[in-house]
């Protein structure tokens, strides 16, 4: 409470200063105040007025049409719609293009003034978003007929630009898209021909059908190892048994000898029976020689009987052994098949040699294959997907032709201003007298801080250290009274001429006296 009513009484000891201040400096302040009131209805009376036009345009944002054409085409969109047509305004080309349309230059200009004239629109200009789909033009000028115009240029260069540039754009894209459909379009006819040619000189057949011939000549060439070996076996056997003959033999011991040699053939092949098959090459030989034995014995049982003398007489001629003439004569057919054999055996193991280089030659053929296909099915996936996207492009320059997508459109016609906007005449009048007479109160109140003549009794105390025990009142004789009565007479009477004065030059700034 203490601290309360000490801040109370030293708010109230400053007021009372401060009055008395405005007491003393009366004339001062009468005169501060006629000069500040007239300086801030001159500077009314020059103060330029601001004349602003705006108008409001709409980004109509057509999605009908979006469901037909999901994932088929896109259609221009704008996010920040207010960003996009503030930069596309502010650019240089449209404000050159504004500062001709609105008629605000005298002709002759050259490139460089035009330009400077230009940059001077920016910034009266305010482009400001008002809504999720509507942006809203101002244009600030001294002259309304000015503001209009540029306002309504300003529009409708704009949407005359945001149409080109959206076709412009879809054109340009379509071209490129259309410009690389033909290029790809070449790549992939010259792998086609690249394909084409390798197919039409490879003659090699396939790599399965190669294995496959591989497997029948190795099947041959085994099989034929084996004949080979068969025939060997039975040339040794024949040879063997060829020894054993005699070429010549005398005829009554013809069939003895043959199945004495039977018996023995007979035996063995039974032996063998007991170990191996029946296509062994031994047990096979054995077949064979018996199958002559028996054969010969036949035949000398058919020749026919002579008498006893002649009988007699022949028994010791030597005569021609026939198993020897057979064996002699299967050594020579077996000898013929074992050459014949080993001639296939070689020309199949040739033929052999020549289908595993094929082999390897298809197998290169395969990787040179690989990579023309590979080529081939790339160049073909990129351009059926540059076909796609070309279809697309085209959709999508359609689209912005016939004004789907993001459509700009006046909502709000550029409105005339009738009246000015900010401060006007009116303003300054009525701040003037208020200005007039805060400006000298203030000073006064900055003097009374700045000035070091002690006003106050504590003030006083705390600077001398000396108990102050009172202060004397100013009293006022009455020769001072009336002297006080006719300054505040004349005070009066100055402020009153002021204010006529004050009043004289707004009538005639009102009736248009003054510009």
């Amino acid at each position: 409470m203490e601290s309360t009513n000490t801040a109370d009484s030293n708010y109230i000891q400053y007021v009372t200063v401060l009055l008395k201040e405005l007491a003393l400096h009366k004339g001062k302040v009468a005169i501060g105040f006629a000069i500040f009131s007239m300086i801030t209805l001159v500077v009314g009376i020059f103060y330029p007025l601001k004349y602003q036009s705006s108008t409001t345009i709409y980004a109509d944002q057509q999605n009908i049409i979006k469901p037909l054409l999901a994932g088929q085409a896109s259609v221009t969109r704008v996010q920040d719609r207010a960003r996009v047509v503030r930069e596309v305004i502010y650019s240089p080309r449209i404000l050159k293009k504004v500062a001709i349309q609105s008629q605000l230059l005298e002709g002759g200009e050259t490139e460089r003034e035009i330009e400077q004239f230009a940059n001077s629109i920016r910034p009266g200009l305010t482009v400001s978003g008002i809504g999720p789909n509507y942006i809203k033009i101002n244009y600030m000028s001294n002259d309304p007929r000015v503001a209009h115009r540029v306002v309504a240029n300003v529009a409708d260069l704009f949407i005359q630009d945001s149409s080109e540039s959206k076709r412009n754009e879809s054109r340009e894209a379509y071209l490129f898209i259309d410009r690389q459909v033909k290029s790809y379009k070449t790549q992939l006819q010259e792998a086609e021909d690249r394909l084409k040619k390798f197919n039409e000189s490879s003659t090699d057949g396939t790599e399965a059908s190669t294995k496959s011939r591989i497997a029948t000549l190795r099947g041959q060439v085994e099989n034929l190892q084996i004949n080979i070996d068969e025939v060997k076996t039975r040339i040794e056997g024949i040879e063997t048994e060829l020894a054993k003959e005699n070429q010549y033999v005398e005829k009554r011991f013809k069939t003895d000898v043959y199945r004495e040699r039977l018996l023995a053939a007979q035996e063995q092949l039974q032996t063998l029976r007991l170990a191996y098959t029946e296509t062994y090459p031994d047990i096979v030989m054995l077949k064979h020689q018996i199958e002559d034995m028996k054969e010969a014995i036949r035949e000398v049982e058919a020749e026919p009987s002579t008498n006893s003398g002649s009988s007699s007489s022949n028994s010791t001629e030597p005569t021609m052994n026939p198993l020897y003439e057979r064996l002699r004569t299967n050594l020579a057919a077996a000898k013929v098949d074992l050459k014949t054999k080993q001639r296939r055996l070689v020309a199949t193991e040739e033929l052999m040699q020549q289908e595993y280089a094929r082999l390897k030659r298809i197998a290169a053929s395969q990787a040179e294959l690989s990579e023309l296909t590979r080529d081939y099915n790339v160049t073909k996936s990129i351009y059926e997907d540059m076909l796609s996207r070309k279809e697309k492009a085209r959709l999508s320059m359609t689209l912005d032709v016939e004004g789907q997508g993001v459509n700009y459109k006046i909502q709000e016609p550029a409105s005339f201003p009738l009246a000015p906007v900010g401060l006007r005449f009116l303003h300054f009048v009525l701040l003037g007298p208020l200005v007039g007479l805060m400006v000298p109160i203030g000073l006064l109140f900055v003097y009374t801080q700045i000035d070091p003549r002690v006003r106050f009794i504590e003030k006083f105390g705390a600077m001398s250290g000396v108990p102050v025990l009172g202060n004397v009142p100013h009293f006022s004789s009455p020769v001072e009274k009336r002297k006080t009565r006719n300054e505040y007479l004349a005070l009066g009477a100055f402020v009153f001429l002021v204010l006529a004065a004050y009043a004289t030059v707004v009538l005639l700034k009102v009736k248009g006296f003054l510009v």
